[in-house]
């Protein structure tokens, strides 16, 4: 998964890059820069064009059925810019096993809003392949509506300004390297300019994004860990070709990965295509009203009773195998809750939980686990 996300945000930071001119190269970047400049409303999809297997792979039945299930997931939507507000707003449908999932993301400004509607998707997924999460009307009603607010500290953390401002030097950078390229890698037939991007374009981006975490002190939460392990563990192969229609900007990118057989995955190359589409859709941005907004202690208030019995299922099968917690074990335990904030917890509450880990503990841990939970 890591080696796809850093794969996107590189090839991303493409459709933000800035320009002008009349050759293919700039034709392309006139295009980039009018959807940054500009308001802007674009149909969105994504659809998996094809997946191939490994040789030993090919004749295996939960390999195609799976292959199958893949090639059938389908994204549609649309996203908006609003140039004069600072926001944004990206609406998604997600075909995928039998459901359709809608995802939602409303930004203005440093703020940013994710829609919760997602969650009766997921959670009937979640059933086909016995991991059970909440699926009564109830629970899944009180998601109905509401906007989990990204920007707020006790969602994210990172700095959201370190991570907007940092945001803006890469781009820069992206837009510094893409207008060193040679005219060559640009072509245009007819109205169509067709630019590749490659694995190297991919590793040389990667490298200045980590380079520029490393520069500032406000970055340094956003350096990447174990960078050259991830690169070295990037697809075999990398490529993404964008073919931008000049008279209509339709804009199609095809990604493909090609995977080493030493991956020992099943899959042996994947081709995605993406499709950027203008449309006359353009209203007012609507930020969620104060009502419909929810944090993350409330998300826990409402799956506190399903957390709760998940809990005590887990506790009761560790205990049944006569478990005894080893000291390495114990030691990321409490690296995990001094992590945490009890402040809200009241003494009542405190007290169930170290009831929760009492039979798991000796004597000296409890009493590490109990100072940890009254100090807080």
């Amino acid at each position: 998964m890591k080696k796809i996300k850093l794969a996107l945000l590189i090839i991303l930071s493409v459709i933000i890059l800035a320009g002008c001119g009349k050759s293919a190269k700039e034709e392309f970047f006139d295009y980039t820069k009018k959807n940054v400049t500009e308001n802007s409303s674009n149909d969105i999809s994504m659809t998996i064009k094809d997946i191939k297997l490994t040789t030993d792979m090919k004749d295996s039945p939960e390999a195609n059925v799976m292959v199958t299930q893949l090639k059938d997931i389908k994204v549609t939507g649309s996203m908006q810019h609003d140039v004069s507000e600072k926001a944004t707003n990206t609406k998604l449908n997600i075909e995928a096993l039998g459901q359709k999932i809608p995802l939602e993301f409303i930004s203005k400004n440093d703020d940013m809003y994710f829609s919760l509607d997602i969650f009766r998707g997921i959670s009937k997924i979640a059933s086909q392949f016995n991991s059970e999460l909440p699926s009564d009307e109830k629970t899944l009603s009180a998601f109905d509506g509401k906007y989990l607010k990204l920007s707020d500290a006790d969602t994210l953390e990172i700095d959201s300004k370190s991570a907007t401002n940092l945001t803006k030097e890469f781009q820069k950078e992206v837009s510094n390297y893409f207008t060193s390229l040679d005219e060559e890698r640009f072509t245009k037939e007819n109205d169509v300019v067709t630019f590749k991007l490659t694995k190297k374009d991919v590793v040389v981006l990667a490298e200045k994004f980590n380079t520029l975490s490393k520069s500032k002190k406000e970055y340094k939460e956003f350096v990447i860990p174990d960078f050259d392990e991830m690169i070295k563990n990037l697809p075999k192969a990398l490529d993404a070709k964008f073919n931008l229609n000049t008279k209509t900007n339709d804009l199609a990118v095809a990604l493909t990965s090609t995977f080493d057989k030493k991956d020992e995955g099943f899959i042996d190359s994947i081709e995605v295509l993406y499709n950027y589409k203008p449309n006359d859709k353009q209203v007012a941005i609507k930020l969620p009203a104060k009502k419909e907004i929810v944090n993350v202690k409330e998300i826990e208030a409402i799956l506190a009773p399903y957390l709760s019995d998940e809990l005590d299922e887990e506790l009761d099968e560790e205990l049944d195998g006569d478990f005894n917690m080893a000291d390495d074990e114990f030691k990321e335990l409490v690296k995990e809750l001094e992590k945490e904030d009890f402040s809200s917890f009241s003494a009542a509450e405190s007290d169930e939980l170290l009831e929760e880990y009492e039979p798991l503990l000796t004597e000296k841990q409890y009493k590490t686990i109990e100072k940890i939970f009254k100090n807080k």
